[in-house]
């Protein structure tokens, strides 16, 4: 076996409160119950509840990192020679006192006992909801508000959640006697469970309620507005507090998740927060230069094409895109420009462009010119 320090996994300045949340998290994962007859695991579960039992005493521990196993044989629960618990049952003794007054739940969780302490059931968050919705290109560039209807559990009013007729129908669960939990004796172990007769609640019902037949809730279709903020895109959810359904034992109701879907446009084209318009100028526009009317989101703009724009070179319009959702400002609309050559042509066009052709250098095309020359090199 290996030194102490090592079985635990920790530091040899580890503090107390590391070696005891090292103990728990190894303890936990050989103890006995979770590995029925495997000797390995325990043998590990008494290895480690052995070096937690000299860690985590300042005196043993002392002897410990000055003597080694040696300095502390034969006390506190050690047997003879070889050094190790007598026992399964004084390894059990060790587990049982490092789980005591531990925050509580983790020994009771581990061994599946839950619920059912002195004062009734615990309260439980009501079940929380998903609907899906779709909203246009428009609506989740300005914002909008949308109505939607749901079916939630809510608390009955006519027994304001108690499942009883009156208050003189709730009587004290016979089987707990009203604590909501049950022990169970398991050799040594003396454990808490939750009440199966009463479900923790530690109160039974002589006449149910005529509305909700004892369930405390009824179901009831509901109305609500969702306002959706500007700049939402296909795939965000939003989160609805409180409107899910209500909760048990006064616990707080459930939230409704709303999944969104935005249409596409037939215009437009998105890209995170900007705007994507492709823009098809003529030939003669591209090469003399031009001004076009943009249409974005709220207005009109006027975008002014440079003389010699190639085809594919991009424009941008500040500010004009989406609202940041995050509220980091807007996205921009980027205008792509796509060159047309002309087809169909007249005579007097096909002359026009004959006598230009006739007139045209390498200046008046660098990029054709950049192609040829790198032809050329390839066979020089």
């Amino acid at each position: 076996m290996s030194d102490y320090y090592s079985t635990l996994g920790i530091a040899k300045d580890a503090s107390q409160d590391e070696i005891k949340k090292a103990y728990r998290k190894m303890a936990l994962k050989y103890h006995p119950d979770k590995n029925k007859g495997d000797s390995k695991a325990e043998a590990s579960f008494k290895e480690v509840s052995e070096a937690y039992e000299t860690l985590s005493d300042p005196d043993k521990r002392r002897m410990y990192d000055q003597f080694g196993k040696e300095g502390v044989q034969g006390q506190g629960g050690f047997g003879g020679g070889g050094g190790g618990f007598s026992s399964m049952e004084d390894a059990l003794r060790t587990f049982m006192g490092a789980f005591q007054g531990g925050g509580g739940g983790g020994f009771e969780s581990f061994f599946g006992f839950e619920g059912g302490g002195q004062g009734g059931a615990y309260a439980q968050q009501g079940a929380s909801k998903k609907i899906s919705l779709t909203i246009s290109f428009e609506e989740a560039a300005k914002g909008v508000e949308k109505e939607a209807l749901i079916t939630n559990w809510i608390t009955c009013g006519k027994c304001d959640g108690s499942g009883a007729k009156s208050k003189s129908d709730i009587t004290t669960c016979s089987t707990c006697h009203g604590r909501g939990s049950i022990s169970q004796s398991r050799g040594f172990f003396n454990m808490s469970s939750t009440c199966p007769h009463c479900h923790g609640s530690g109160q039974m019902i002589k006449t149910p309620c005529d509305t909700c037949h004892g369930a405390g809730k009824v179901k009831e279709k509901q109305k609500i507005k969702i306002k959706i903020p500007a700049g939402v895109d296909s795939g965000m959810r939003l989160k609805m507090a409180g409107h899910g359904d209500a909760g048990e034992n006064g616990g707080p109701p459930g939230d409704l998740y709303v999944y969104l879907t935005v249409s596409p446009h037939n215009f437009f084209k998105r890209d995170g927060d900007d705007i994507l318009i492709e823009l098809p100028v003529t030939f003669s526009e591209a090469a003399l230069g031009c001004k076009k009317e943009i249409p974005t989101l709220s207005e009109k703009c006027r975008l002014t094409i440079p003389a010699g724009t190639q085809s594919g070179k991009q424009l941008r319009i500040k500010q004009k895109g989406f609202a940041n959702v995050h509220g980091h400002g807007h996205g921009d609309i980027i205008v792509r420009i796509q060159v047309e050559t002309p087809v169909h042509l007249t005579k007097e066009q096909t002359e026009m462009l004959t006598q230009f052709a006739k007139t045209e250098s390498p200046s008046n095309s660098p990029g054709k010119k950049s192609f040829l020359d790198k032809v050329k090199s390839l066979f020089d």
